[in-house]
């Protein structure tokens, strides 16, 4: 092997590890026995319909596609639709975020990229906007989401930044800010969202804990809260949502659990709810998204499933409903979204 291409292959190796791209052929999930988790949900009446229309989105690092499953799906159940194929770019999808038209924003980390597909976008589609190069300054990107102006903002694990591109960025595009430097905090940034004054939530994976940024923040940003201690309960957290009232959730990767927290949480806090235990079904939580009406979404990376919790979830609950098995070709799912 040239001694060369070593750099490029160790980056690449690394970005893999990050965020669960594979090598070798490994088997879906097997299917589902009789008396899972979601066949017990049916039996709950009006469960589904409560979820209302629209798709999950997930991305599939495995298979290098977004794949999409009805809100209301459940059980072992095929894809709706699969954004994948050499157009797209996507090289281990990493996250997926569609905006409130439906666009579909994607970060591939492997290539250290985004791109951007029109609404209801499906199959082997070139996207519209595809923002990579040396200038962009993405490496290893992950979390992603817009501002109220339509920015696209973009957490970079490997180099703790987060970069902001103008809503119209393509091509190899400078960042038009980037958050960075040792008083942000920022250890192994993850997941990320915004609230609706656009204050930044990050998911700081090394350092279990969770940082907020004044809107339009930039450069050497100190946060206005920092969510970190023993009492929060966070242990690896990699994906963050919030909710219509406010509340701050992230996914405990290696806790195996999901933690809500109030608005103002600051310093040591302790979460408002918490769920975690054997019924949950939770292995290795990663995407996560709340509805408008406080319906949980999330994706777990173990278990091969997307699964579903009621609004005020807390403790060892079971989940509403749980897409999972071999028609669904889940493989080690990560980021989530919905519309």
């Amino acid at each position: 092997m040239s001694t060369q291409r070593l750099p490029f292959l160790v980056a690449a190796f690394a970005a893999a590890m990050l965020w669960g791209c594979h090598a070798g052929a490994v088997a879906p999930s097997p299917a589902l026995p009789p008396n899972s988790l979601e066949t017990i949900a049916q039996r709950n009446a009006g469960t589904l319909a409560s979820l209302g229309s629209g798709l999950i989105y997930v991305a599939d690092g495995f298979s290098n596609a977004i794949t999409m499953y009805p809100k209301a799906g459940n059980g072992d159940v095929p894809p709706s639709a699969t954004l994948s194929g050499s157009n797209t770019h996507l090289d281990d999808p990493a996250v997926p975020f569609v905006s409130t038209s439906g666009e579909i924003y994607v970060t591939s980390p492997l290539s250290n990229s985004v791109e951007a597909f029109p609404a209801g976008s499906s199959g082997n589609k070139a996207p519209s906007q595809h923002i990579f190069g040396h200038n962009t300054g993405l490496n290893g990107p992950g979390g992603i989401t817009l501002d109220s102006n339509g920015d696209i903002f973009v957490a970079s694990a490997q180099t703790n930044t987060i970069e902001v591109f103008a809503n119209n960025a393509n091509g190899n595009a400078k960042p038009i800010r980037t958050i960075a430097g040792s008083s942000t905090g920022l250890s192994n940034p993850k997941g990320i969202a915004l609230r609706p004054n656009d204050q930044l939530i990050v998911a700081d994976f090394n350092a279990n804990r969770i940082t907020v940024y004044a809107a339009n923040s930039t450069g050497n940003a100190t946060p206005i809260q920092t969510i970190s201690g023993t009492a929060t309960g966070l242990l690896e957290p990699v994906f963050i949502a919030v909710d219509s009232a406010g509340n701050i959730y992230a996914t405990n990767f290696s806790g195996n659990s999901i933690v809500e927290f109030k608005p103002t949480a600051n310093g040591n806090a302790k979460p408002i709810r918490k769920i975690s235990g054997t019924k949950t079904g939770l292995s290795r939580p990663t995407g996560l998204k709340v509805a408008t009406n406080g319906t949980i979404f999330v994706a777990n990376s173990s278990a091969n499933d997307i699964e579903t919790y009621a609004a005020g979830a807390n403790g060892n609950v079971a989940p509403l409903t749980r897409i999972g098995g071999q028609k669904t070709r889940l493989f080690d799912p990560n980021g989530i979204s919905v519309f």
